[in-house]
């Protein structure tokens, strides 16, 4: 049925139960995944506030977003070995973590994403955005979305 299932994740403790939720059905149907983090992007501050920063602000903060990502795909692909699943990462700077995610589905010919939503109502999604709410309705494949049983809900 699915042989090629995305998992993305932000290395929150509800992406890592959703990624061991995606690694156990990929391991059920002999499928292969595919980690995906989105890195955000280096904003720069206002000009006031750029005199009082060091040069080196944007390096420091990109080498701590790809330490992160090594972090992040490492502990999801750690789920996959210990489970047997053939894996693969994939990474990259984003603003809009939904529309990589399509893009990556497209260009690994996935089939199925599982992905997790902490499961806010609409004001938390108006205030805080959901990668998830902003994914559905653009995803070209069927989207499992793991949510928390201990959450309350929305």
């Amino acid at each position: 049925m699915f042989k090629r299932i995305l998992i993305p994740t932000d290395g929150s403790e509800l992406a890592l139960k959703a990624v061991a939720t995606g690694v156990k059905l990929a391991s059920e149907l002999g499928a292969k995944v595919i980690f995906l983090h989105a890195m955000e992007p280096y904003i720069a501050p206002y000009a006031a506030e750029v005199a009082l920063m060091d040069s080196r602000t944007q390096e420091m903060f990109e080498r701590g977003i790809h330490e992160d990502n090594d972090r992040i795909l490492g502990d999801a692909k750690r789920v996959a070995d210990a489970a047997g699943v053939a894996n693969q990462c994939v990474s990259a700077v984003s603003s809009r973590a939904e529309v990589f995610i399509e893009k990556t589905v497209n260009e690994f010919a996935c089939d199925l994403i599982v992905i997790g939503t902490h499961g806010r109502g609409a004001v938390g999604r108006f205030v805080m955005g959901s990668v998830t709410a902003r994914l559905l309705p653009i995803s070209p494949v069927p989207v499992l979305v793991y949510r928390d049983a201990l959450m309350p809900a929305a």
